[in-house]
């Protein structure tokens, strides 16, 4: 064994020895470098599928859901004799969208009769239109057809009578693939018993990218990875033949483990377990576990279904676990183990090629532990995929650092496939390409060197078949033609902004949202610091002693050119950000070393950096402590920034950067009267590993206290650790809900002369302005559901309440929420009142409380003065919950009074929650009062009370109800049954869960929506939605999110799939997607 630097002389082996490894190399290299290169044109194996109708023989409503909108062709064909099957006024002979859902004509295919004419229109364009009286006329041959296709849709009358055309347009044609029709079934108003001679309608759906590889591509693959390892073996041993034989690759000792590597582990462990959820968790794990059931790794949640390929191999790690559990913690193992052979090269490979001053200094490897948990804790926990972009990013510039050292170029040759790796997690592993860059030049002048030697091809050859190597993956079962399609698409439906909008990042990072959290601002923060302070110091002193200038100058390149680098990426995510973490840790390590004595005597100097780093902070603690969604519940500062016995953080750091930073101006203009002091030796402040160490503190323990606040409820810590003990459905055990709201409405009591009241007297008692017709027309059953309509700009989509559309609460009672009964339920509203509202309902008899009624609630709607999440008051009308005892004589001694707890924020239907733990001793029975001393114009609206028993949503869907989740959530839901993509065709979902009312509004709604090709485009077509009444155990006052209930808009059967396979050449396409968002 020898060192890299090691110029021990050997005997160089003779000359043919080494020749034919060259030609092995050559051949090798080249042999895999072209089979990579055809490896995306070489034929495929593409799962068919087609959807017949009618089916079972008979014409009825059949739902077949495309991933796609809209299949590679449709063709129909109807005879005219259908239409004498319709009423007089009319109807639909065939639809692809259901008549009731949110946008029929806009999206689908519409063939139908009205008393007059028969029309048939495309996505609201009127193709083809005939007289009916001629359509009935039933001529020989007569048929409407209609055929749609990427090139172009064609509708046509055929076979009609003479003249029929005079006053009609009976055929057209439109070259335009965005007019193809969204299909999710067939529909018609013809009788069941409608004879099906005639009727033909075949849709191909679009499978182009469930395909697997053809024997002739697999053979292929195989010779071509073969070729490659063959090729880098070759080149390993054209590289001895410098005559140093192996060079090992890791530092003696660097197993023996030291306090710092026990504290990076520490961290990491912690963190695992209690650490929070990134943006993208559910997205990741849905993506994997579809993987298995759609054939590829599908997009789910936008773009039409397209694959994420040829990024993602990531995600396939995932896939692989998910075949044994989905729970929490083994979905967080590879970034754990990520986390720490990150921290291995960190600490055994970077820091020490940066210089004997960096590598002696614990200092300097405190700092860079500091630097490196700062970004990661916050930025690359979860399934994103920064964490294998940072490793393999780092192992790229250790490889190209390795091959500079030692003049060999299989560490080359392996950089390569790393940067290929990188950029295959995500298009952020472009920073991957900056280590080669920086380094560039040094390989360059190695390989000029070696040539006359070696010859050029057997050191480039091997190096290009290992750079091509990752298409084996990227294209194993895709094509060049669909994968070139799926980016077409999503460079469609976004979002995509261009290197010049990179400001837009920062611009986030400083917001005061969970993208500018003050912990993501600190670790992305220190790191530019770092980076100016090291550039500063180079730039200033050319070779400081002990540091290794050549490694430190291509660190910072890499960092800056990383910088550039993410400005080519399509998203300006603050997430991405992530991707600092390895060079991080590198640079604070120098900044560390250079920051103090020896090298940095100066008190001055270091005063003034000590400043920079209080004003960093500062900067960063002006942000609240937040994360995504449930990973902020309980976290102290999640809604305003850390503040301490009343004085804001960020103002008393700011302030003392200011004190620091005065202090060195009078150390300055010392200097011109008195002598400077210096440090010699090293023994100086290491602020900046105490600085990074002290801001990794605060993350555990605010984590650690949002857990403590949130115990006997939800936590990732507490989801954790029961995972740990076999419990791995997660957030679905601690979300209750109300099965049955209508049978836990609380029964009157009896009044004190026996009589029983009915509901609706009950609900009157004694009241001033509260009528049964007091209910305002601005309230909606639908804006208490924020999940239900996927554009936000038009929320007021009506409701189905009792089997009818646009409820008249004049004729057809006042619709309800949450699955009220309206012939059950009586409600009260006050608008339209005069001078005082007030309310005092009759009293009504408690059911027996246990551990399945742990609340009594009221569905109300307007201002209702509430408590809501950690006590904070909200306005509005004065309501109570009044409990008191009934005793055997009816009557009722009042016995105290309980103000609500309100989780919601707006003034729609909501219900209002009253602890049952809360009731006083002895109460038996409960009212409702509302009691005003001040005229209100806002109108308040009440049902009776509730104490509907519970159970968890888990308890009630179990593993197998289908349940359409948003990507927000479903990382919190692994045992529920998310809505498969099989074939190209959806599952149909009874249930949706979604997360709180603003991040459903202001994400789950705009990313999933129709617009960009998200599965609410195809849910809100089918479904009505109707909200259930849930609560987050223990934290009552907590939008957790929604529970809703899918009903479908038009009753239909599963359609029957026909399958098929057959073979697509690498060219093949069989057209444009509809991607267009109209």
């Amino acid at each position: 064994m020898t060192s890299e630097n090691s110029t021990a002389s050997a005997t160089v082996p003779p000359e043919q020895r080494y020749g034919k490894w060259r030609i092995v190399a050559a051949v090798a290299g080249l042999l895999g470098f072209v089979l990579a290169i055809l490896t995306p044109f070489l034929p495929v194996k593409e799962t068919t599928t087609a959807v017949h109708w009618p089916q079972n023989g008979r014409v009825s409503n059949v739902d077949a859901p495309l991933v796609s909108y809209t299949p590679i062709r449709l063709d129909v064909t109807l005879p005219c004799s259908l239409v004498d099957q319709l009423p007089a006024a009319g109807g639909t002979l065939l639809r692809t969208l259901p008549e009731d859902g949110p946008r029929p004509g806009l999206q689908g295919l519409v063939i139908r009769a009205d008393a007059k004419n028969v029309i048939v229109a495309d996505r609201d364009v009127p193709l083809a239109t005939a007289d009916r009286a001629d359509v009935a006329r039933n001529a020989p041959g007569c048929a409407i057809r209609f055929v749609s296709t990427p090139e172009n849709t064609t509708a046509e009358f055929t076979g009609m009578p003479p003249g029929a055309e005079t006053s009609n347009q009976l055929s057209n044609s439109v070259d335009d693939p965005n007019l193809r029709p969204q299909v999710t079934g067939f529909y018609t108003d013809l009788p069941a018993s409608t004879p099906i001679d005639g009727i033909d309608v075949q849709t191909q759906v679009d499978t182009r990218f469930n395909t697997s590889p053809s024997t002739i591509k697999l053979i292929a693959i195989i010779v071509g990875i073969a070729s490659t390892i063959l090729a880098l073996v070759a080149l390993g041993f054209v590289d001895m033949r410098d005559g140093r034989g192996h060079i090992r690759f890791m530092p003696q000792g660097w197993l023996r483990p030291r306090p710092v590597d026990f504290t990076v582990i520490g961290v990491l462990g912690i963190w695992w377990l209690i650490g929070p959820n990134t943006s993208d968790d559910g997205y990741q794990i849905t993506m994997a576990t579809q993987a298995k059931h759609s054939g590829y790794l599908i997009n789910y949640f936008r773009s039409f279904g397209v694959p994420e390929n040829p990024v993602g191999w990531n995600d396939y790690l995932f896939t692989a676990i998910s075949h044994v559990t989905t729970a929490a913690p083994a979905m967080r193992l590879p970034g754990l183990v990520l986390g720490l052979l990150t921290w291995l090269i960190i600490s055994r490979e970077m820091i020490p090629r940066l210089g004997r001053a960096v590598r002696n200094n614990p200092a300097a490897l405190w700092a860079g532990a500091g630097g490196f948990l700062l970004i990661w804790l916050p930025l690359n926990n979860g399934l994103r995929p920064e964490p294998a972009v940072v490793f393999f990013s780092l192992l790229t510039w250790v490889s190209v650092e390795r091959a500079i050292a030692t003049g060999r170029l299989l560490p080359v040759a392996i950089a390569v496939p790393c940067a290929a790796l990188c950029v295959g997690a995500a298009p952020g592993g472009l920073i991957a390409v900056a280590a080669l860059l920086a380094a560039s030049r040094q390989i360059i002048t190695r390989i000029v060197k070696r040539r006359k030697r070696d010859g050029l091809l057997p050191l480039i050859a091997p190096i290009l078949a290992s750079g091509m190597a990752y298409l084996f993956y990227a294209f194993f079962t895709p094509t060049a033609a669909s994968l070139r399609e799926a980016i077409t698409v999503k460079g469609i439906t976004g979002p995509t902004l261009d290197w010049y909008e990179e400001s837009v990042r920062y611009y986030y990072l400083m917001l005061e949202t969970e993208d500018g959290s003050a912990v993501r601002r600190i670790g992305v923060l220190t790191a530019f610091l770092c980076l100016l302070t090291v550039l500063v110091f180079m730039l200033r002193r050319k070779r400081p002693a002990g540091i290794s200038s050549g490694p430190v100058w291509r660190l910072m390149a890499v960092f800056f050119a990383t910088i550039v680098l993410l400005a080519f990426t399509p998203t300006k995510w603050t997430h991405h950000l992530g991707l600092f973490a390895g060079y991080a840790a590198g640079i604070a390590a120098v900044a560390a070393t250079l920051t103090m004595a020896p090298m940095m005597r100066s008190k001055r100097n270091r005063v003034f950096f000590a400043a920079a780093i209080l004003f960093i902070a500062g900067i960063s603690f002006a942000a609240r402590v937040g994360y995504y969604w449930v990973g902020t519940y309980g976290i102290p500062w999640n809604t305003m920034p850390p503040q301490i016995l009343g004085l804001q953080v960020s103002w008393v750091l700011f302030f003392a950067s200011i004190v620091t930073a005065l202090y060195g101006l009078w150390l300055h203009y010392r200097r011109d009267y008195a002598p400077e002091p210096t440090t010699r030796g090293s023994r100086t402040l290491p602020t900046l590993a105490i600085v990074t160490m002290l801001m990794v503190l605060f993350d555990i323990t605010t984590m650690a206290k949002g857990a403590y606040a949130q115990r006997g409820s939800f936590s990732w810590t507490a989801s954790n650790v029961r995972a740990l003990q076999g419990d791995t459905c997660s957030m679905a055990d601690y979300v209750l809900m109300e099965t049955d709201p209508n049978a836990g409405q609380l029964r009157p009591a009896p009044r004190p002369d026996g009589s029983v009241p009915t509901a609706a007297q009950a609900l009157a008692g004694t009241s001033t302005g509260f009528t049964p017709t007091g209910v305002p027309g601005w309230l909606s059953t639908l804006k208490s559901n924020p999940g239900h309509n996927t554009d936000v700009t038009n929320v007021d989509q009506p409701e189905t309440v009792g089997g009818k559309r646009n409820p008249d609460p004049k004729t057809d009672g006042v619709p309800l929420p949450f699955g009220l009964n309206p012939a059950t339920t009586p409600v009260l509203g006050s608008a339209g009142a005069s001078g005082l509202a007030n309310l005092t309902t009759d009293w009504y008899t408690l059911g027996a409380i246990d551990e399945s009624t742990p609340l009594v609630t009221l569905s109300v709607a307007g201002p209702v003065a509430a408590t809501g999440l950690n006590g904070v008051p909200r306005e509005g009308r004065t309501l109570f919950l009044e409990a008191g005892h009934r005793s055997a004589n009816g009557a009722v001694q009042p016995l105290g009074r309980l103000a609500p707890l309100d989780a919601w924020t707006n003034n729609n239907w909501r219900n209002l929650r009253f602890p049952t733990a809360d009731l006083p001793r002895g109460a038996n029975t409960v009212r409702v009062v509302i009691d005003d001393r001040v005229p209100s114009p806002d109108p308040v609206v009440v049902t009776p009370p509730r104490m509907t028993p519970m159970k968890t949503l888990q308890e009630f869907l179990g593993r197998d109800t289908v349940v359409a989740l948003d990507f927000m959530v479903a990382f919190a839901f692994p045992c529920q049954h998310q809505v498969r993509a099989v074939n190209g065709v959806f599952e149909r979902p009874e249930y949706r869960i979604s997360p709180d009312y603003l991040a459903t509004i202001n994400t789950s709604n705009t990313w999933q929506g129709w617009k960009t090709g998200g599965p609410l485009g195809v849910t809100d077509a089918m479904y009505h939605e109707q909200i259930v009444p849930t609560y987050l155990k223990g934290k009552w006052a907590m939008d957790w999110g929604t529970l809703t209930k899918y009903t479908p808009w038009t009753a239909a059967e599963p359609a029957q799939l026909e399958l098929g396979t057959t073979t697509r050449s690498g060219w093949y396409t069989p057209g444009p997607m509809r991607s267009a968002p109209y």
